[in-house]
């Protein structure tokens, strides 16, 4: 009996150490640990290698992405901008790969353009899906959208403070030629690369009326990129012209030197400033400045909301005869009324807006290092002109008569659709007219300007 047990013993204890030192360093060697890859739910995870301790979200633990709306813009025959505004309402989760397919229907119902892509998704963050120039070859399209398929995973992913700004919007020629510009800044001290930007314009209802995408290849540690967005064609949207929804502060400057004599130029002049005035409201203030070799001083008018004022102003405009010749200094109208806009009169939230006429080319003032310089009353208007858009100051110009240098006043203007000619001065009523609807006129109620970043920097 005790034989038995002795021999017993002795056999568990070499069981013991086989299993000791060789089948525990064997098991140890050869095991497979548990990951979140291995298609199993282990370790803490909530689901099949999602949750708990691994990176990827469970997708019932992930809000579905939400498309608040859908857009297709005709481009020209064939051709069509489709764009999703979509939004990830998940905190701390993102996508780095989201497919979408994109579709487009004929007026039956069949799909006549389909192409696929991909993006990605930020936590907490709404972007623009924007597919441009989607081919549909002799086929008009007549609806269309953006479809995310619910398919790919979600990981957890910390929200990162967006390191751009936008600053300085300014949209142009929405009712023509649309075209805006804006200021892209680096806030932060690390440079990014491939940063796309998309461009919405929204109309007074709040529907999109125009979305444009461009994308910056490198944007420096604290550094700023000049944005430009154009549309080839007028948006469409219903604008009102009773009223200004944005009250303006507007300096008329009109060109006095002697060439304005010829045919009643400067009194057809006088006549559709003080039209002009009449078409401006109850909000707007005005004020007046001419120019010959120079501009008048003091102005004729400082701004005011007393329209009566300016228009006596304007009517007592008269071609000086006792100072010689009385040559054009474009710069000189330009800079006074500059100056008017600057001072405290200005009301802040008013649109400040220049409106020069002139009849000819600048021949004053002269270069004070060289007189013979023939070109620098154009380049030192352009200079001064250059200042005032800088400063956000919208400048139109007017061309009468046969005379002007069309290219050079275009380039004075704001932009080329800013720049209006008259072949007589029986003319000038009507293109102040289209001037003064121009300022009163709806624009487009919201600009907005997304930057996004790609995930891997």
């Amino acid at each position: 009996m005790w034989a038995t047990r002795r021999r017993t013993i002795i056999l568990l204890i070499i069981l013991g150490a086989i299993a000791l030192f060789i089948v525990l360093p064997y098991w140890l060697i050869h095991r497979v640990p548990p990951t979140c890859s291995d298609g199993k739910m282990n370790q803490d995870e909530r689901g099949i290698d999602c949750g708990g301790g691994c990176a990827m979200v469970c997708r019932n633990d992930a809000k579905e992405l939400s498309i608040l709306w859908t857009k297709v813009f005709p481009v020209r025959t064939g051709v069509y901008d489709v764009v999703a505004y979509v939004e990830n309402a998940n905190f701390n989760i993102g996508a780095p790969s989201v497919p979408y397919v994109v579709k487009l229907f004929d007026g039956s119902g069949a799909l006549i353009a389909e192409e696929a892509g991909q993006t990605y998704a930020r936590p907490e963050e709404r972007f623009v899906i924007f597919q441009g120039n989607v081919l549909t070859g002799d086929k008009i399209a007549v609806s269309g959208g953006i479809e995310i398929p619910n398919t790919f995973p979600w990981y957890n992913e910390s929200k990162v403070e967006q390191p751009m700004a936008i600053e300085d919007k300014v949209l142009v020629g929405a009712d023509r030629k649309p075209k805006l510009t804006a200021v892209l800044k680096n806030k932060s001290p690390t440079p990014y690369r491939n940063i796309d930007v998309t461009a919405i314009i929204y109309d007074s209802k709040g529907d999109p009326i125009g979305v444009s995408s461009t994308r910056v290849e490198k944007l420096e540690a604290s550094g700023s990129e000049n944005l430009f967005f154009t549309w080839p064609s007028p948006f469409n949207y219903v604008s009102e012209v009773s009223r200004c929804d944005v009250p303006v502060d507007v300096m008329l400057s009109v060109d006095r030197s002697g060439s304005m004599v010829d045919v009643g130029k400067l009194s057809a002049a006088r006549i559709a400033a003080s039209q002009f005035v009449d078409r401006l409201s109850a909000k707007d203030q005005v004020g007046y400045v001419s120019f010959a070799t120079d501009a008048s001083t003091p102005i004729d008018q400082p701004l005011t909301s007393e329209l009566e004022r300016v228009k006596r102003a304007i009517e007592k405009t008269v071609i000086l005869q006792n100072g010689g010749i009385q040559y054009t200094n474009i710069a000189d109208g330009i800079q006074s009324s500059v100056n008017e806009l600057a001072t405290l009169r200005h009301i802040p939230d008013s649109r400040p807006v220049v409106v020069m006429l002139t009849d000819g080319i600048p021949t004053r003032p002269q270069d004070p290092s060289n007189k013979a310089n023939s070109k620098y009353p154009e380049e030192y208007a352009k200079k001064v002109a250059e200042a005032a858009k800088a400063q956000g100051i919208t400048l139109y110009a007017i061309g009468l008569g046969a005379d002007v240098d069309t290219a050079f006043l275009t380039g004075l203007a704001t932009s080329p659709e800013y720049y209006y000619t008259s072949a007589s001065g029986a003319e000038l009523g009507d293109v102040y007219q289209r001037i003064a609807t121009s300022l009163c006129k709806s624009a487009p109620s919201v600009i907005e300007v997304l930057p996004r970043i790609k995930v891997s920097q």
